[in-house]
């Protein structure tokens, strides 16, 4: 069976990223080993390797609660709550449906646990590593786990049957991810006057949206499972983090034990207050690595709606930041990974593509360093810091809030 998500899950994988710098590369042949969740390795009996039971699961509680805001009528209601529900020690607003003020009220708080690991994490160096380079670590967990969900048909697809802005204006939701790594990144916002875990409570009702709406318009549900299924929830979160390994070697962000214990840590209450299910909530980096090997191997092939999300994005990037950005960003996909840029129709470009891929280290880096190194490729050094920098600045001015992204009447 195959897959689907919406891309948004890519909130808490923000907080995955740090992590993703110390995971060992995925490798399909060890996810070939380890389809089922008694081959999992290690002795950990209540973690369970996201399959074919997870595929047809959704979020009961989630989608009860979007079930029946759509039956009240209450959707436009309910968009107005999200935008005036913006601090993590704020009330959920009194014009609530009872059903989403209850359902607000009792997901959007932290255990005493979690809030210990908030604690111990913003004390910790994971926030400082990672606060020192927010412009990379944001740029590159949302680039290239967009793409490589993209090269995976039910994540494509789920996309594409949500339908409205994501489609046509793919770049929308590109800068929504943004804004939701770098709120996450950012250890203040795990205060009470923060938005971070309020932010996950929103984003776990928008996937209930985006579900009912994939079942309502001609989803297969007996081909294809659930839309947005807890399995795809956890392949999701881990292609924002784990799956930018390698590239985050490149950018040299190299955490140690200790932090990458901390980022795990955060990952877990990221993922559990995004509805999924503990036993399915990877726990470990060789756990997480585990669910990155899995969908490489099993769960990656060409679709029609990949390859065309994948151009509308590109074409987004020519239209919103300058010509020819879309091609420094094709040459930045397959420097990630050449198997999802083949998958996705990026072709070769080799007079773009070795340029890019000497110099996207350095992206962060001060320009005399590159211009000392590779004097030549310092004009498109610039152009690729120009691409990085209008992405940050274009989410930061236009997209700052979330709703369900559900029809209104």
């Amino acid at each position: 069976m195959d897959q689907s998500l919406t891309r948004r899950t890519t909130l808490a994988a923000a907080l995955a990223a740090g992590a993703a710098a110390a995971l060992p590369s995925a490798d399909p042949a060890q996810a070939a080993e380890h389809r089922s969740p008694a081959a999992a390795p290690g002795a950990d009996p209540t973690w369970v390797l996201p399959g074919d039971r997870a595929a047809l699961e959704g979020d009961p509680e989630a989608d009860a609660v979007v079930d029946q805001l759509v039956r009240d009528d209450q959707m436009v209601l309910a968009n107005q709550v999200f935008h005036d529900w913006t601090r993590n020690d704020q009330p959920v607003p009194a014009a609530a449906p009872p059903v989403l003020e209850d359902f607000l009220r009792r997901n959007s708080v932290l255990t005493a646990e979690e809030q210990a690991v908030m604690d111990r994490v913003r004390n910790g160096d994971s926030i400082k590593l990672m606060q020192g380079n927010m412009e990379a670590i944001t740029v590159t967990e949302a680039f290239g786990g967009l793409f490589a969900a993209l090269a995976d048909p039910l994540l494509a697809k789920s996309v594409w049957y949500a339908k409205y802005d994501l489609v046509m204006d793919i770049g929308r939701r590109f800068s929504r991810t943004m804004n939701t790594l770098w709120d996450t990144l950012d250890g203040a916002n795990w205060e009470p006057s923060g938005n971070a875990w309020i932010t996950m409570a929103k984003l776990r009702l928008v996937h209930a949206a985006a579900r009912h709406m994939g079942l309502a318009h001609g989803w297969n549900q007996a081909r294809d499972g659930m839309p947005i299924s807890q399995r795809l929830e956890v392949e999701e979160l881990m292609y924002v983090g784990a799956y930018n390994v390698q590239l985050a070697a490149k950018f040299d962000f190299r955490p140690d034990p200790r932090q990458i214990d901390e980022l795990m840590a955060v990952v877990r209450v990221g993922g559990r207050l995004l509805g999924i299910k503990d036993a399915y909530n990877p726990r470990t980096l060789e756990q997480a690595n585990l669910v990155l090997a899995d969908a490489a191997a099993n769960h990656r092939a060409r679709s029609d709606e990949g390859v065309k999300l994948a151009r509308n994005m590109l074409d987004w990037m020519d239209r919103k930041i300058f010509p020819g950005a879309g091609a420094v960003g094709a040459s930045m996909v397959r420097m990630m990974d050449e198997h999802v840029a083949d998958v996705l129709e990026i072709s070769a470009n080799p007079a773009m593509d070795t340029p890019v891929a000497t110099l996207a280290p350095f992206l962060y880096r001060p320009a005399y360093e590159v211009q000392q190194k590779f004097p030549l490729l310092a004009p498109i050094h610039s152009q690729m810091f120009k691409v990085a920098s209008q992405m940050v600045a274009w989410y930061a001015v236009d997209f700052r809030d979330y709703d369900l992204q559900m029809p209104v009447r």
